[in-house]
């Protein structure tokens, strides 16, 4: 059967329910009435009564919430429940993709790649995100035993439902963000982990980093036999994110083999436009990885998904090269063979980590706007590519003294934190005080030996483009880290040659914004000439 049309039958059995409990709780009360309905197969009809302590004396034991707020509520919809059965998998699969991960078909394809005749024991987290191609995945490898763990109650209680007959599967409700989840090692490890999350796992010691994604593939990886192979999907941030990620990434390639990184499509996750890479990584020592970059079969990804991945580049890189680079940025090493990069690369030109010739830091979040305040706002929408719309400013009322640490000078090089697009303006000093927003990422030059306007020009430039891209976690949706921008190497010239490119730059822009400026008056004055004279012609 299609999964449509699986998808259509547990659908119907919902419609059923509408009404009797929340959206959210459908999956659980499906399952709760399922059991209380199979508990009274051989008997007369149960009174409202015993019905409603059956199934609360079933969701005690399975540990789950009653989502029926009453037995009168509880007996319609049993009465409304048919006896045909339930796919329980489509129950987990049912959830909207907005509120719940799927794992995209086309990259459990990929994951499936890697298994192999030694292949015995495989370890799948989070399994509910593989849905509705988790039971095809298991009954494909029958003579593999497989671990699924999941952290959600109902989720733990729908997968035992599902693997109830598959004696080579074994359910646990725990997580891989706990130290020592599982007291087992395995041949293969299939994982998407939480990723994206604002909130950190307290720091007790155990791990590097306290970013559940990099917590969970240091932990999995402690979970590898001694040929184990860990696949893992991970966000940009993992490749050149500089400090305790950096640490990270250096024991990973120190300390076990990093096969293989493969950059994924934008839009492969439904659920998310977070920039993501399929890693590939094994015990033993690193020697030389394996990068890949994938596009979609298809253009439209929005109307037809991803059913494809096509592979459009790939090379190698050696350890002693991820060394030197100290990161794993995937456009630097294809840069690595682009004529221009390695020109860039080779130059006897100067370059310095931005962080140590400039301020750099987010703006500040508003609470509250006044039209009439002393205090502009300066918001992505006000960036343009070449200047800031000082004329739609926000405003703000607030003591100059609160704000100090975010007034801007001039000079200052603004730039979104995230958004579809980069334009990157140079602030102007103004009559007022002024602040950027948190969404906008402030870099203050050291004036001694960087300029904000030859910055500019070099971050607008398609080597500058390409520099900035090696730090985006996204790719329709981009989303750049103040922290990690810290890391990009600048061409520093020195400070005259600079001044001559900045006043070149302020001399050739006045004249072709003036030009612009006349070409639109004289292209306006001419089409209300035209129209006037449309209007005036006698018949």
């Amino acid at each position: 059967m299609s999964n449509d049309k699986r998808m259509n039958q547990i659908w119907n059995r919902y419609n059923a329910l509408r009404g009797y409990t929340a959206q959210l709780e459908l999956p659980g009360a499906l399952f709760l009435l399922n059991k209380t309905k199979e508990e009274f197969v051989n008997s007369k009809k149960p009174t409202e009564q015993k019905a409603y302590e059956m199934m609360l004396s079933i969701s005690n034991s399975y540990g789950m919430k009653n989502p029926f707020m009453d037995s009168k509520v509880f007996f319609s919809a049993f009465m409304a429940m048919d006896d045909e059965d339930i796919d329980w998998e489509m129950a987990l699969a049912s959830a909207d993709h907005k509120e719940m991960f799927y794992i995209p078909k086309v990259l459990i394809t990929e994951f499936e790649k890697h298994f192999n005749q030694n292949t015995r024991t495989v370890l799948i987290p989070e399994a509910e995100k593989f849905a509705p191609y988790l039971t095809e995945l298991v009954g494909r490898y029958s003579d593999c035993e497989f671990f699924i763990t999941t952290m959600n109650n109902v989720s733990k209680v729908l997968l035992d439902e599902m693997f109830k007959e598959h004696v080579n599967v074994i359910v646990e409700q725990t997580s891989i963000y706990d130290y020592e989840f599982s007291s087992r090692k395995f041949d293969l490890i299939l994982a998407v982990p939480i990723f994206g999350a604002r909130e950190r796992r307290v720091d007790n010691g155990d791990f590097i980093c306290r970013e559940y994604e990099m917590i969970a593939v240091e932990n999995l990886l402690l979970h590898l036999n001694s040929s184990g192979v860990l696949v893992i999907v991970l966000p940009a941030r993992i490749t050149f994110a500089a400090g305790s990620i950096k640490d990270l990434r250096e024991f990973i390639q120190g300390m076990y083999k990093l096969e293989e990184i493969a950059e994924l499509p934008s839009g492969i996750f439904a659920s998310t436009a977070i920039k993501t890479y399929m890693f590939t990584i094994t015990t033993g020592r690193t020697e030389d990885v394996m990068i890949k970059r994938y596009e979609a079969a298809t253009s439209n990804i929005k109307k037809n998904g991803i059913n494809e991945l096509v592979l459009i580049n790939d090379t190698f890189v050696m350890l002693e090269e991820l060394m030197e680079m100290g990161n794993w940025n995937v456009d630097h090493i294809f840069g690595m063979v682009d004529e221009d990069w390695q020109r860039y690369q080779n130059s006897s030109i100067k370059k310095e980590e931005l962080g140590n010739i400039a301020e750099v830091f987010r703006g500040k979040a508003i609470n509250k706007k006044d039209a009439n305040g002393s205090i502009g706002v300066v918001n992505i929408s006000n960036l343009n590519n070449y200047d800031i719309d000082y004329a739609s400013l926000d405003h703000i009322e607030e003591e100059e003294r609160k704000v100090a640490n975010y007034l801007l000078k001039d000079g200052d090089l603004l730039l979104p934190a995230r958004g579809t697009a980069i334009r990157i303006a140079v602030f102007k000093e103004q009559k007022y005080p002024c602040i950027a927003s948190s969404n906008i990422i402030v870099i203050r030059p050291n004036e001694k030996l960087l300029l904000g306007t030859y910055l500019k020009v070099f971050l607008d430039s398609p080597m500058g483009n390409k520099v900035l891209a090696g730090n985006q976690q996204g790719t329709v949706v981009i989303n750049i880290s103040y922290k990690d921008l810290k890391t990009l190497e600048i061409p520093l010239l020195r400070v005259e040659e600079q001044k001559v490119i900045a006043e070149e730059y302020e001399q050739e822009l006045s004249r072709y914004v003036e030009s612009i400026r006349l070409a639109e008056d004289r292209w306006n004055d001419v089409m209300e000439r035209l129209q006037k004279t449309i209007m005036n012609v006698k018949q």
